[in-house]
């Protein structure tokens, strides 16, 4: 009897246990639902850019295949990040964000909104890491309840209207690694502990010292303070004088001694006027002409377009015209008056995207390869950037083996998937090898493979590439440094990358891509029974041999990333004997790594 008393009440206890994890895992969904839903309401988006954000659906994880946001987990409603990053949109600070309770990221840059950031703003998100808040027309104070956001490492407030002294208080935050609030009317510079925010982060407001900048005394550098220091002192000297020579001369009357005094206090505010619109225009034309002077340069790569030929072309950016949504931007498909299918890569406004925009077209603005994408133009106008490419009417090589067979019916064969691995593997090689400008990827992935009309693959996405000059030294994103591990390091990471797409290729799964230190990688697991398994569509066809082959090549690829034992151009000649021995390729040109440099 007592055992039977023991095991109900057990049951009872595992009961309640399960109940409460669904009752609170169904209040947690709710809760980033409403959160979600209160955003689009309180939010104007003129171009419709929010469309996707659907609350018709109950399916669980439909939250996270909306535009802008990302999931703890695909399958599951708890928002993480939300990116809305210059999508035009209007309005106040949305309050409703609060219910996204799990929320570490959050991205509202370059978009129209106006009002005060929240004096709460540590209970509206409590969880923050990163927090992007640059480029709109916010004003008012900086909250001191910042510095309540102890997990915050990045904070952009720049480019707003901001007003008012900066809190001291946000310099006890001792995770921050980024913080901007240059281009405000602000003052008073807090003393952040590890030190690492530079002047940069400060530009743009006139008269504030102390921390990286200036002392707060006179030097030779800030004519602001010298302008201040010499009126304390010269004017109740002037003054003085004045009153001598009104008390001595006695034809000077009261009238004319105010008229006087009125006439020196108006030429000073003149002299200070003009010193602080003078300081002010220096300090913004010396930004643009640096900004501008970069893109430029670029001209000598490709062409460049006019803003309005691009609204033109897209519809002034129809959303009906978008084509994909990344990480740096949104992607339209554009027609040109001469009737030309291009794409248009819209980037998103970020300082560490000027970097990525540069560098895509100092490599593909130079290079010309059958397997590398071509840029045909860029455009930079209104601090918009833009890269336009020749369009790829077959979408990319992640759509083909995880979307488009489910939505279209279709899979791609082995002699096919074969042919595409040797495009891929031909592109890298001579990204490696060529003599114009040796370049590694790095981040080499089946979403960065597009199709042309033919199938033919062509590798993109370039923004992240390490530009290699010589065996040891390596530019990467303007800066120059010898590589610890020599050339080959780099080129390491292409190799394994490629073994993770042979995978792909082979089994239409997708591959865990670990983004970690490569000395670390354990990539045993890769070759597991359930990732060794053949995609079904390719049992029985006759290619049991050649997907053997291709992957121990893959298993060649991993070993590379630890000893360095295989190069590229090896990959390529080995995934290339395959091709030839299905006689899917030609045997015409032993090497056939042709590309060229071309300057538009």
């Amino acid at each position: 009897m007592e055992r039977n008393s023991t095991c109900s009440l057990l049951i009872s206890l595992h009961m309640l246990i399960i109940l409460a994890y669904f009752v609170t895992r169904n209040y947690a969904v709710q809760s980033d639902i409403d959160c979600l839903r209160s955003i689009k309401d309180s939010l104007e988006d003129p171009e419709n850019l929010l469309s996707s954000w659907d609350f018709s659906s109950n399916t669980e994880g439909i939250l996270c295949r909306f535009t802008g946001v990302e999931c703890w987990h695909d399958d599951e409603s708890k928002v993480m990040i939300i990116r809305l990053s210059d999508m035009g949109l209007r309005g106040p600070f949305p309050m409703g964000i609060k219910k996204c309770t799990s929320l570490t990221g959050l991205d509202l840059s370059n978009n129209k909104l106006t009002g005060h950031i929240p004096y709460n703003v540590a209970e509206v998100l409590s969880y923050v890491v990163t927090l992007d808040l640059s480029f709109n027309n916010l004003s008012g104070s900086i909250p001191s309840s910042f510095a309540k956001l102890s997990f915050l490492n990045v904070l952009r407030l720049d480019n707003n209207q901001l007003t008012g002294e900066i809190p001291l208080e946000l310099g006890s935050l001792n995770r921050i690694k980024e913080f901007s609030v240059a281009n405000n009317r602000l003052g008073q510079v807090p003393m952040f502990q590890n030190g690492s925010i530079s002047e940069e982060s400060y530009a743009g407001n006139l008269g504030l010292c102390g921390g990286p900048l200036p002392p707060c005394k006179i030097n030779g550098n800030s004519h602001h303070d010298l302008f201040y220091t010499g009126f304390a002192v010269g004017f109740p000297f002037s003054t003085l004088i004045t009153l001598i020579v009104v008390c001595l001369s006695p034809r000077l009357s009261v009238r004319n001694m105010r008229y006087f005094l009125l006439l020196m206090v108006n030429k000073i505010n003149r002299r200070k006027r003009h010193m602080i619109t003078r300081s002010s225009h220096i300090l913004l034309t010396e930004q643009n002409n640096s900004e501008e002077s970069k893109i430029t340069a670029m001209e000598k790569y490709v062409r460049r377009l006019s803003l309005e030929e691009l609204k033109l072309a897209t519809n002034n950016f129809d959303t009906k015209k978008v084509i994909g949504y990344g990480n740096m931007g949104l992607m339209y498909k554009a027609m040109f008056p001469n009737g030309l299918m291009l794409a248009v890569k819209r980037l998103h406004k970020f300082e560490s995207f000027e970097e990525e925009f540069l560098l895509e077209i100092k490599i593909l603005g130079r290079l010309r390869h059958t397997n590398l994408v071509p840029l045909l133009c860029f455009c930079f106008e209104m601090e918009k950037k833009f890269l336009v490419y020749k369009y790829m009417s077959n979408g990319t090589l992640h759509q083909w083996l995880h979307s488009k067979p489910q939505v279209e019916g279709k899979k791609m064969g082995w002699s096919l998937r074969l042919r595409i691995a040797v495009g891929i593997a031909r592109g890298l090689a001579w990204l490696h090898h060529n003599n114009v400008l040796r370049v590694a990827h790095l981040k080499i992935n089946s979403k960065c493979i597009l199709l042309d009309d033919k199938f033919e693959p062509k590798i993109s996405n370039f923004g992240n590439s390490n530009i290699m000059v010589n065996t040891d030294v390596i530019i990467s994103s303007g800066i120059t440094f010898v590589d610890p591990h020599s050339s080959h390091g780099s080129y390491r990471e292409d190799v394994y990358s490629f073994g993770i797409l042979l995978l792909e290729l082979v089994s239409s799964r997708e591959m865990p891509f670990e983004e970690t230190n490569s000395s670390v990688r354990d990539n045993a697991h890769l070759f597991d029974e359930e990732f060794n398994m053949i995609d079904e569509c390719l049992v029985g066809q006759g290619f049991h041999e050649d997907i053997n082959e291709t992957l121990r090549l893959a298993k060649s690829c991993f070993r590379s990333h630890k000893d360095g034992a295989t190069s590229m151009l090896e990959v390529y000649q080995s995934i290339r004997a395959i091709g030839i021995s299905r006689n899917e390729i030609s045997d015409n040109s032993p090497m056939d790594l042709e590309g060229s440099e071309e300057n538009m």
